[in-house]
């Protein structure tokens, strides 16, 4: 996935919580014109880092993010992240 932007928020115990921005292909099981699902372009998706340090990455990078265990709490399911690979820059 390419990022293609990152937003931030920093906290007033000065922590920061980021927001990444990627474009990806669609995954195969929407480009099957036979079930009648098609897709055209780019999936964009925005992935909510919070304080993992993102200091190294940069627009326009191709980066994988590996996700840790899901865990549920009483405000849904969440998966934290575990790694973000850069493929390349």
């Amino acid at each position: 996935m390419t990022i293609v932007g990152m937003s931030y928020t920093t906290h007033g115990n000065g922590e920061e919580s980021t927001t990444i921005y990627v474009t990806d292909d669609f995954n195969m099981y929407y480009k099957n014109a036979e079930a009648g699902r098609g897709c055209i372009g780019k999936k964009v998706d925005s992935i909510y880092v919070g304080n993992y340090d993102c200091s190294n990455l940069k627009v326009g990078m191709e980066i994988d993010v590996l996700y840790d265990k899901a865990v549920t709490t009483s405000k849904g399911t969440f998966q934290s992240i575990k790694r973000i690979d850069v493929l390349s820059k």
